[in-house]
């Protein structure tokens, strides 16, 4: 079952009770919940795609919330896009292309030609 996690606090809501996501989890807007409606002392946290149980949700701790002591949460890790040129993309031909494409030249075989045997080897057949 989806469930949309509260941005403010990391918790969600299920059945009226409020139950902490882990802090490895806050960056997902919409987070899938595995639970028994009878039993809401064990709710997991699956991924949609596979079914896997990613981990346990808890009960928030209302009185342990209330002392306002928290932790300081590392930045959530952003991966380093590449610096966008605004003239438009060059593409570069990958390093082991390139040095294919050097040996076809070599060769003079047209570049769809995989030999089965290397040039230098002779034919053991004649």
């Amino acid at each position: 079952m989806a469930r949309s996690q509260r941005r403010s606090d990391g918790t969600l809501s299920l059945e009226g009770r409020r139950f902490e996501i882990p802090a490895r989890y806050r960056h997902l807007e919409r987070v899938w919940v595995r639970y028994a409606r009878w039993d809401l002392g064990a709710v997991d946290l699956v991924d949609p795609h596979t079914g896997a149980i990613l981990g346990a949700l808890y009960p928030l701790d209302k009185h342990r919330n209330a002392d306002g002591q928290r932790r300081r949460l590392d930045a959530a890790p952003v991966e380093a896009a590449a610096p966008v040129d605004p003239a438009g993309p060059t593409l570069e031909i990958a390093p082991l292309l390139r040095q294919l494409m050097a040996d076809y030249a070599a060769t003079g075989l047209p570049p769809a030609y995989l030999p089965l045997r290397q040039p230098d080897e002779e034919d053991p057949t004649r």
